[in-house]
């Protein structure tokens, strides 16, 4: 039999969410301790199911659990600081999250993270475990079959991923879109690594490839979060735009347009993009459409952008765009920043 050591990281969310006050199911929800999790969980404890199965578990939680609207860049380098302390420890690991901010951890995980060898799966559920109709039972058994993919026969997958309502998608990939249908989680513009229905089918086809046994992982701990993320609209005031991006403290902007990298051709507009990207602050073009992404030679509204010193940010989702500008940022020289950012690093990027 296959023996196989995951690892299990809670930092919260809705999967094990219950009301603040015992004595009233009305109350609003916070995230419990792992214990009162567990409970719900026969199938991870000693003589469970998966033990039979030759998998061990090991745990950690925050202490105390967060709802992810409340997540930091701190708590992601915190999250990868635990897993590198693992790392050679664990053939897997399974990350339970909350689904708002799910999305933008995935992200980031793929970037701090070097030369991975190993999976890394993220799930969470749109109801606590604790409710009778949970979501949160299937996706976390799912997550354990990937993370412990030997057992199952199964390609192992070295990448950070998302499995969530019998669907494993890359987490530099997904987006939320949905508060409420168990399907919260979608991947626009990249097919799903794999589904989990009654049969597994992992896409091997676009799993990206483990790197050699030379290249030794390793984490970068290193993030500027002096980013801001602007959607544009109709009637966008330039002076506001300006009074942003004068502050010395932007280092970067996600600039999300109209279309296909779409924007207003005014002169005041694109003269506080020129001064802002002449004076060192790196602009990324993305569009505001959920499919597609950026050509912005194919418009004239969007070839005035290339004029000013905006890149283009291809069709990397709102998510992967925004933590790839604050790892690039603090890890890369200034002179190859931009470069860095339109290429294709960790799988963010069609090619």
């Amino acid at each position: 039999m296959t023996q196989i050591r995951i690892f299990i990281l809670y930092t919260g969310g809705t999967i094990g969410m219950a009301p603040v006050d015992n004595n009233d199911p009305q109350s609003p929800l916070v995230p419990k301790n792992w214990a009162q999790l567990t409970h719900y969980m026969p199938s991870i404890k000693e003589n469970g199911y998966f033990s039979q199965k030759g998998i061990s578990f090991s745990y950690e939680s925050f202490k105390p659990p967060l709802d992810s609207s409340q997540i930091k860049p701190e708590h992601w380098l915190k999250m990868a600081q635990i897993i590198e302390k693992n790392y050679h420890q664990y053939d897997g690991f399974v990350i339970i999250h909350g689904t708002d901010t799910m999305a933008y951890t995935a992200s980031i995980l793929s970037f701090l993270f070097q030369n991975l060898a190993k999976p890394i799966v993220l799930t969470g559920s749109q109801l606590p475990i604790s409710h009778p109709r949970t979501d949160a039972v299937n996706n976390f058994s799912n997550s354990i079959h990937i993370a412990a993919a030997p057992v199952f026969e199964l390609p192992v997958i070295p990448e950070v991923m998302i499995c969530f309502n019998d669907r494993l998608l890359r987490g530099n990939r997904a987006s939320k879109i949905s508060t409420n249908d168990f399907e919260g989680f979608e991947s626009p513009n990249c097919s799903p690594l794999g589904s989990l229905e009654e049969n597994i089918f992992i896409n091997t086809n676009i799993i990206r490839t483990k790197p050699d046994k030379e290249e030794k992982f390793y984490l970068t701990p290193n993030l500027n979060a002096r980013v801001m993320d602007v959607a544009l609209f109709p009637g966008l005031n330039s002076e506001t735009l300006k009074r942003l991006l004068g502050d010395d403290k932007v280092d970067g902007l996600i600039l999300r347009t109209f279309g296909a990298g779409n924007a207003p051709m005014d002169d005041d507009f694109l003269k506080v993009l020129k001064e802002a990207t002449d004076s060192g602050t790196v602009i990324l073009n993305i569009t505001q459409c959920y499919h597609g992404g950026i050509n912005m030679k194919k418009y004239k509204a969007g070839n005035k952008l290339l004029q000013s010193g905006v890149i283009s940010g291809g069709d990397m989702t709102k998510e992967a765009a925004l933590t790839k500008m604050m790892w690039v940022l603090a890890n890369v020289d200034p002179e190859i920043r931009q470069e860095m950012l339109c290429k294709n690093l960790k799988g963010e990027l069609s090619n």
